[in-house]
């Protein structure tokens, strides 16, 4: 163990740079879409006869909608609830 306690913190500086690189360009792919679906919407809008403010408003509702539905803890979140109220489930942890 002594001889590959030297790789432990060389390996974590290379995962830590390879999940900020990660990060990084998942923001800046989450940025480009929702510049691109704003820029969509306002075109729609615009064109509906509805004042400026209300239509700043129905985007930002819409993406804020978005991230809350596509969010992963949500969606795991509500995963688990089935898996808790499904009672063959929950005997079957008790039975382990």
């Amino acid at each position: 163990m002594g001889i590959f306690s030297i790789f432990n913190p060389i390996a974590t500086i290379i995962y830590g740079l390879i999940l900020r690189i990660k990060f990084s360009w998942f923001s800046r792919k989450k940025k480009k879409k929702r510049k691109t679906t704003r820029i969509f919407l306002e075109k729609k809008l615009h064109g509906k006869g509805l004042e400026d403010k209300i239509v700043e408003r129905i985007i930002d509702n819409y993406l804020r909608f978005g991230e809350t539905i596509f969010d992963r803890k949500v969606i795991h979140a509500a995963f688990s609830i089935n898996r808790t109220l499904d009672p063959k489930k929950v005997q079957q942890k008790n039975n382990r």
